[in-house]
């Protein structure tokens, strides 16, 4: 079995819960923001980075959580650490096991995806950055063909699944979500698919501008004539301008070092990735950051209320205890 790069493991003190960040990526998307995509971080073992996600969670909850995300970069580039990774997570009683991925490998591996579900995971969550081949691939570098696979191989186990789209105008608009709004109803009439605005900053290129309140509204519109469960997000934004009212995750690294990261903090690491793959200077990232001023994110939220209210309804949970 090979290792994977390991960044870090988040847990929130909202919720007890755990997100393992894998690093390495089989796309190369140009609005990416994440700087997973490009490896790095510590090489582990499934059972080694078992071993340090269930020390970080009891030196912080006193407990194991029930709640385990699995993310990246791709999670699923190699098969063998991924299974050991979920089966693993089983074994140690997790109860919600829920894999977040462009759904590439899985719809290009036969049983990837029904061996992930007896394996123990419960939930997947698959970014279809595109339905027209043409845009998928000068986005991501990679066909479309397997990621719709994955969600109908995925839909066929009966997991929990939610399709995430990133609204980008001029390339991914709201005839292009509904094309993938029409083709996910004749998979699954009642799934769910989530619409995401697309924020130019700290994107490795700066592909497009962010979308308008009125255009987000008019592929939700469309969207949801075909999906009944679609919905709006704010994910992309949830970090940006304005911090939450407390500091909500605890970064724990490979050495299980454990640092409360601020907005701040993930601005630097972001501006620091992009400075490095780019070679371009800190300060010129600095003057061309495109950020979302705080009306348009509060417009934003009162339309998701609107047409999602229980989608951002705050969680009852108490915090952990460290």
């Amino acid at each position: 079995m090979g290792k994977r790069g390991v960044q870090y493991f988040t847990l929130s003190e909202i919720e007890p819960r755990i997100w393992f960040m894998l690093t390495g990526c089989d796309f190369c998307c140009k609005g990416c923001f994440r700087p997973a995509r490009d490896g790095g971080g510590t090489l582990l073992s499934a059972e080694e980075t078992l071993e340090r996600a269930e020390q970080a969670c009891l030196k912080y909850y006193g407990q194991l959580p029930p709640k385990a995300m699995i993310t990246g970069g791709e999670p699923t580039l190699d098969r063998e650490y991924l299974m050991a990774l979920v089966t693993g997570l089983k074994a140690k009683g997790f109860k919600e096991i829920i894999l977040m991925s462009n759904g590439y490998e899985i719809g290009q591996q036969e049983n990837y995806a029904s061996e992930l579900v007896d394996a123990g995971l419960t939930e997947a969550h698959i970014d279809v950055k595109a339905f027209s081949e043409d845009i998928h691939i000068w986005y991501t570098g990679k066909s479309n063909k397997q990621v719709l696979n994955a969600v109908r191989m995925l839909n066929d186990t009966g997991i929990e699944l939610l399709i995430q789209t990133v609204y980008m105008p001029g390339i991914v608009d709201d005839k292009e979500i509904e094309r993938i709004a029409e083709f996910l109803s004749t998979v699954n009439k009642a799934m769910k698919h989530r619409i995401n605005p697309f924020t130019p900053t700290f994107a490795f290129e700066e592909v497009t501008r962010r979308p308008t309140i009125e255009e987000i509204e008019q592929a939700y519109k469309l969207a949801a004539k075909h999906l009944p469960n679609a919905i709006i997000s704010r994910s992309c934004y949830r970090e940006y301008p304005t911090p939450p009212a407390q500091e909500t995750w605890i970064t724990v690294y490979p050495d299980l070092t454990f640092k409360q990261r601020s907005i701040k903090d993930q601005e630097e690491d972001r501006i620091a990735w992009l400075s490095q793959a780019r070679a371009i200077p800190k300060e010129e990232i600095l003057q061309a950051l495109n950020r979302a001023d705080v009306g348009y994110v509060q417009e934003l939220t009162e339309v998701i209320m609107k047409k999602s209210p229980i989608y951002l309804a705050p969680s009852t949970n108490q915090k952990g205890v460290k």
